[in-house]
């Protein structure tokens, strides 16, 4: 007799073909979701073209004296051509991250990875004030976020100095470069990350801190470099948040010590990893990131203009010796490359 809390479905075991045939929709098809996702974002535009020309058109032949079902049988399908044609127009020039092999095969770039879209439900099962990308690789480190930072530990080998930075704001750069750091403690190598944004602070407040010192005066005195030393509470990350700036005027690129303040990390820890501004912001961005010995491009799937990826890696090869990769971030869970899978 079945038991009652599987019926008489059949069971596999963990592992098999069956299992993950089980437990896991298959993948959808490449077109049709960015066919839904396009017709998401251009929807609006479609709708107001259609009726703005109907209403124009009809109102036109309403004054000459036309039927109204007559004229808007006419201009009903023409507005709706003509937004149509727009929204495909407007769809075709966005040029946006959106295809993993094409980008890393027609441009030349090294894709070092991907990870998925921390959504509400993949959240779920955290504690509600644990629901953030730290959260997920501390209490969920069989997930397919935790999965994607692990294998980027293969990508970057044994480099001691590695930088994350983002073409324009709000990329996800910040979160990549903590999550990288945050994976590598948890497989026993000593780390250390530097907020080197200093107007924006975003991994200082990301790990709630709001300090008046930091990374800045840290890089002035490389020697007292543990005063600014601090650790995160559920994985024993050690960083140096970015201090208020007092004055826009002052940038690590002008401070003489920070390059000793490299060195210095270098002989205490096995990989320090550099948070950098955005490369299209300002030069300090670039320049930051080009101290590393790999820097990694983050961009954001379906959202990062591929043309400001292009200038990022060209102002980031202007040192030969660095070496440079993409890294893509929030990547819809029903797409499959590599060894990302939905949940």
């Amino acid at each position: 007799m079945a038991s009652p809390l599987i019926g008489d479905r059949r069971r596999y075991e963990p592992g098999t073909l069956g299992a993950a045939t089980l437990r896991r929709r298959p993948s959808q098809s490449l077109v049709v979701g960015r066919l839904r996702r396009a017709i998401q974002r251009q929807w609006l535009a479609v709708v107001l073209i259609t009726l703005i020309l109907a209403a124009v058109g009809i109102a036109y032949d309403l004054a000459g004296g036309v039927r109204p079902a007559a004229t808007a049988v006419y201009w009903a399908p023409l507005g709706l051509a003509v937004g149509l044609g727009f929204g495909l127009l407007r769809e075709l020039s966005r040029n946006r991250v959106t295809s993993i092999s094409s980008f890393g095969k027609h441009r030349g770039y090294t894709i070092l990875g991907a990870s998925p879209e921390l959504t509400p439900g993949a959240l779920r099962q955290l504690p509600p004030d644990k629901r953030t990308p730290v959260g997920c690789l501390a209490f969920q480190p069989s997930s397919a976020f935790a999965t994607a930072f692990r294998d980027l530990q293969g990508a970057i080998g044994e480099t001691r100095v590695l930088s994350f930075i983002g073409a324009i704001p709000n990329e996800g750069a910040t979160t990549a470069a903590l999550c990288t750091a945050i994976s590598a403690t948890q497989q026993g190598r000593r780390v250390i990350v530097l907020d080197c944004d200093l107007r924006r602070r975003s991994l200082t407040r990301a790990l709630g801190y709001d300090v008046d010192e930091g990374v800045l005066e840290a890089a002035q005195a490389p020697e007292s470099w543990r005063d600014y030393l601090a650790e995160e509470e559920e994985t024993g990350l050690h960083f140096i948040p970015a201090g208020r700036l007092l004055s826009p005027w002052r940038t690590l690129t002008g401070a003489p010590g920070f390059s000793v303040l490299i060195e210095e990390l270098s002989r205490a820890y096995d990989l320090i990893v550099l948070d950098c501004p955005p490369a299209l912001g300002n030069a300090e961005g670039t320049v930051i990131a080009s101290m590393a010995e790999r820097t990694i491009v983050v961009t954001a799937w379906d959202r990062t203009p591929v043309s400001a990826v292009r200038n990022t890696m060209r102002a980031l090869q202007r040192r030969p010796q660095l070496a440079t990769g993409v890294y893509v971030n929030r990547v819809p869970a029903a797409y499959r490359f590599g060894r990302l899978r939905p949940d």
